[in-house]
């Protein structure tokens, strides 16, 4: 009889004590959550566009803006032209099945060098048309000597995927999209 007196004794004492503990682990846990700050989102640095830092300006209405202001998020098909430029008729009918192709999978620009602007009524509705007024130093795309020069940017527009100048079959182009 005293070996089961002294267990429920025991047994009593311990789980006063373990009960007494837990709740005052437990009260700590809350004063501590009470005077903890909420804690800070977690901060993703965004990388920077190049098309943030190509500077265009509408052969239209002359207004000036980053590319990124027209250009639809993903894929970027950058065409550079020049009238001097005896492939470049070419390169707009490239364009043109491309846009046909992607859709808005891509989007698609053609720049002219600021001092050689001409208006292309027949594919102007299909791709816009800028003057090229600055880029990065490591595009130069505004001092462009060889034409027709195509550059890709990336998915984000963080990179450059392609830089390539003359004139290729529309089936190059295609291939070079579809990878990305």
């Amino acid at each position: 009889m005293k070996i089961k007196s002294f267990f429920a004794i025991f047994f009593i004492i311990f789980s006063l004590f373990s009960c007494g503990t837990t709740d005052t682990v437990r009260d700590q846990k809350q004063s501590e959550n009470m005077t903890d700050p909420a804690p800070k989102p977690l901060e993703l640095k965004k990388k920077k566009s190049i098309t943030d830092e190509i500077i265009v300006r509408d052969i239209y209405t002359k207004e000036e803006y980053p590319l990124s202001r027209i250009v639809n998020h993903g894929i970027v098909f950058i065409e550079l032209s020049a009238s001097w430029c005896k492939a470049c008729p070419e390169m707009k009918e490239t364009t043109a099945k491309l846009v046909s192709y992607f859709g808005n999978r891509v989007s698609f620009i053609r720049l002219y060098l600021e001092n050689d602007i001409q208006e292309d009524r027949e594919y102007r509705d299909i791709v816009p048309e800028m003057a090229v007024v600055s880029s990065p130093v490591e595009l130069s795309l505004e001092k462009t000597d060889i034409m027709p020069r195509v550059v890709v940017l990336s998915n984000s527009a963080s990179e450059v995927t392609a830089d390539i100048t003359g004139a290729y079959p529309s089936l190059y182009y295609y291939g070079l999209l579809s990878e990305l």
